[in-house]
């Protein structure tokens, strides 16, 4: 493969000519999106070809002939910049330098805007989504703001998919962030403005200096204090900028934000801290299941109300330290707290075929006690060497985290039930902490090309308890200990080549691990595994232009189950068991995909068809014995997905502007061992329509749609459907202060959706029903003070965990969190 992106990169059309320049504005800082263009000098009326610089403000462009020119450079309420120079057979490459742009605070007077700064931008491992630039951001949480990003999509219930899948890793400034990962994540990211945004990127084609532990796609979600283009230009000035802002809605739901960013001399710190929160009434939800044991056809009938209340609060403290251009401080300490308390009442009932009650009982469950916290800070190092662009990078993460969760059911009116118990309680906690030491350096050399080669070492240990007590049996009573200690030893090469219109990356990574299982309790026997992988990945891309890409890309994963996957303690109801395999291994997956994009002033979009398989991945496997349906986990099985995601910005007119993400796909899940095989048809959009309207109005109108799709082994999901109107002004000077209001799903009959799960083969098949509350009113109102253009910066290579899946520390959504909420509580 390396041979191969060799020989793809040396067949090219060879251009002759390049002008390249730096465009800045008045303080220095990279001026992104401005327009250049470049004329013949003798025809100044006539444009040669047109650009725009990237998000450094660095510009570099191919001219097909020799000759003298003009290049000009604008961009909304700035000065138009003019250079001219020529180009020769002697001298091939004009190297234009520092282009300042002035202010030009008048220049909007008259004048109309025709064309919106594309929000989307493109590398050869990445899609970038511009939030910073999105007016929606004033008043959004980052929930709301990722329906927009290219090959992301948020469902009715905003469960995230990236590509498709929910099998992705989410990164904050580039490295993974364990407060923005795993079953909490939706509740995180409300908690989340996007006002602290800078962009969301969606790390499509992970290289090789990613852990080849993780996912084919990671989510990196970049903070508006986070700077770090790595120029070397230390700034000196003074100042402290931020934001406010508060939401509420009808049914009591509340947000809350505060970030702020100072600057003394050449110290940036950046304080950022976001609240959700989440009342009895907001967290209602109905369910009710009917399912038919195939070997007895006997039917379980459940229905369930319950009620949550929910807080969490997110925070993060960044700062850097830049003595000079070539070495550069910087660290961060952060994490979030989640607490719920709940309640609720179910009826449990099994018949038989012919609709006799077999027994019957009622649930009265409770959650006195459930949370979730989580710490860590990291601290980097980057020295810059005398060959530009080559950096040295030494890092340090530290990340702890903990979850605990209480549950307590008691049961009433009992008839005839076959368990011996009259209550049960179920107290469990998992504690997390992980150590990781990395060392970067990367080095451009011969012009076209640059090398990254690493090395890493992670010392992982999860420890789980789990208690159970049966009211009236104690003799039922135990407790589970397990400790679950991981040693990843990693080494990475990724070689890159640029040149003209074509940029190919080609890499390989080995990573060794050695696995030991303990059970203190003695329930089992210890043991251990060692793991040897390799890992390569290839990209091609070739840009035909400034404004259009074609990319290629295909890349290897493996998986580690976490300790949830792991963990051997039984979790038991009066129908239900369910334990964790501490024999599964690593799973192994390979995807291609081919992406084209254009990115226009007035129209950008994106298609993207890719393929995706593996033979031994993790699923969930579930059998009954007698009426009792059973849960674990294994290796066993066999992947296709067949996938196409399209994305469409469009700006229609000056004061409308439309936007569209979907994707449509199928997937084939198998296992041999288990005989079945299931394959579904998929698909997801989202739309929204943007309208300026008189007195500095906006309107925006938008909905979406999941058309379901497979669930594991054993069934598929139905679909389910969303819409939001909402108007937003801003007020004071500068556009400070911004008020939205917005409705959701307002015309619905019902004050409540359904999303519906089918179990269509197995040992217990049947059909199960959730309704939660989605109609909704919500005011929404940030304030933005200060000002500053400074920006913490971080180093250019940091430390990047692509994570286990499963567990509480890192694992991604869907991963089984120890205890759960009781029988007779929702989800």
């Amino acid at each position: 493969m390396f041979t191969l992106s060799c020989v793809l990169a040396t067949i090219m059309a060879q251009a002759q000519f390049h002008v390249k320049c730096q465009v800045n504005d008045a303080t220095g800082v990279g001026e992104p999106y401005a327009t250049v263009r470049i004329f013949n000098e003798s025809d100044t009326t006539k444009v040669v070809v047109t650009g725009v610089t990237e998000d450094d403000g660095s510009f570099d462009q191919v001219l097909s002939k020799n000759g003298r020119y003009v290049l000009k450079v604008t961009a909304v309420g700035k000065k138009e910049a003019r250079k001219e120079f020529s180009v020769s057979q002697a001298k091939p490459n004009a190297l234009l330098g520092d282009i300042v742009l002035e202010e030009a605070p008048n220049v909007l007077a008259g004048v109309t805007v025709t064309a919106q700064k594309p929000l989307v931008r493109t590398e050869i491992d990445r899609i970038a989504y511009d939030v910073e630039s999105d007016a929606d951001s004033r008043t959004n949480n980052v929930l709301d703001m990722l329906k927009k990003v290219p090959m992301v999509t948020v469902d009715g219930q905003d469960e995230i998919r990236v590509k498709g899948s929910t099998s992705f890793k989410v990164y904050r400034n580039g490295h993974p962030d364990p407060a923005l990962s795993g079953q909490n994540m939706k509740e995180i990211l409300k908690a989340v403005p996007a006002s602290m945004i800078k962009k969301i990127e969606v790390i499509t084609d992970p290289g090789a200096k990613y852990d080849a532990e993780g996912t084919s796609a990671i989510l990196n979600i970049v903070m508006a204090s986070f700077g770090g283009d790595g120029s070397g230009n230390a700034q000196t000035m003074n100042g402290v900028t931020g934001t406010v802002g508060v939401g509420v809605d009808n049914t009591g739901s509340m947000n809350g934000n505060a970030n702020i960013t100072s600057q003394i001399g050449k110290v940036v710190t950046s304080l950022n801290y976001g609240y959700h929160g989440r009342n009895r009434h907001g967290g209602h939800n109905i369910s009710e299941s009917e399912h038919t044991y195939t070997d007895s056809g006997n039917t379980l009938y459940s229905d369930n109300d319950s009620r949550a209340k929910v807080n969490v609060h997110y925070g993060e403290l960044s700062a850097s330290w830049e003595p000079d251009t070539i070495n550069l401080v910087s660290l961060s300490f952060g994490g979030f707290y989640y607490d719920y308390r709940g309640d609720g009442i179910s009826h449990n009932s099994m018949s038989d075929r012919d609709g006799n009650i077999l027994y019957k009982y009622t649930t009265i469950g409770r959650a006195p006690k459930g949370d979730f916290y989580d710490l860590h800070g990291r601290l980097d190092y980057q020295h810059r060497l005398r060959n530009p662009g080559e950096t040295l990078t030494l890092s340090y993460m530290l990340s702890t985290n903990h979850s605990g969760n209480k549950t307590i059911s008691s049961f009433t009116d009992m008839l005839n039930c076959p368990f011996p118990y009259t209550g049960q309680a179920n107290d469990t906690k998992e504690n997390f902490m992980e150590h990781t030491l990395q060392f970067d350096w990367t080095r451009p050399f011969a012009k076209y090309h640059q090398i990254e080669t690493g090395v890493k070492y992670i010392n992982r240990l999860n420890k789980s308890e789990a208690f159970f007590d049966y009211t009236g049996m104690p003799e039922l009573n135990n407790t589970t200990l397990f400790n679950h200690r991981t040693h990843v030893a990693a080494a990475y090469l990724s070689y890159r080549f640029s040149k003209n219109n074509w940029t190919t990356r080609a890499g390989l990574r080995y990573e060794y691990s050695r696995l030991n299982a303990e059970f203190p309790d003695g329930r089992q026997s210890n043991y251990h595994r060692n793991l040897n992988d390799w890992v390569p990945d290839l990209s091609v891309e070739y840009k035909f232009d400034w404004a259009h890409s074609l990319k290629l890309n295909y890349s290897t994963t493996i998986q580690r189950p976490g300790i949830s996957y792991l963990n051997p303690a039984i979790q038991e109801s009066p129908t239900s068991r369910t334990f964790g395999n501490p024999h599964l291994s690593s799973s192994r997956n390979h995807s291609i995909a081919l992406t084209y994009m254009q990115i226009g002033t007035k129209l950008t979009f994106s298609v993207s068809p890719s393929i995706s398989f593996s033979t031994n991945q993790i699923t969930g496997v579930q059998f009954t014995e007698g009426d009792v349906l059973v849960s674990t986990y294994a290796n066993t099985l066999k992947s296709r997905n067949l996938g196409m995601n399209g994305f469409v910005q469009w700006t229609i007119s000056p004061t409308t502007s439309f936007t569209f993400n979907g994707n449509v796909g199928h997937a084939t899940y198998e296992s041999k061992e288990l005989g079945l095989k299931n394959k579904r048809w998929n698909s997801f959009f989202y739309a929204q329509l943007n309208q300026q309207l008189p007195w500095k109005l906006r309107l925006s109108a938008s909905g979406g749609e999941w058309n379901g799709g497979i669930n594991g082994l054993y069934g598929y999901n139905g679909g389910s459907w969303f819409y939001n109107l909402g108007l937003q002004r801003s007020f004071l000077k500068e556009d400070r202060l911004t008020v939205r209001l917005s409705a959701d799903n307002f015309l619905n009959s019902s004050k409540f959706s359904t999303f519906k799960s089918h179990t269509h083969q197995g040992d217990y098949t049947g059909v199960s029903t959730s309704k939660w509350l989605s109609r909704g009113f919500r005011i929404s109102v940030s304030y933005r003070f200060g000002s500053l253009k400074a920006q913490v910066k971080k180093s250019a290579k940091t430390i990047e965990n692509d994570d286990v899946v499963g567990g509480a520390s890192q694992g991604g959504q869907g991963g089984q969190q120890g205890g759960g909420q009781p029988q007779g509580m929702g989800n």
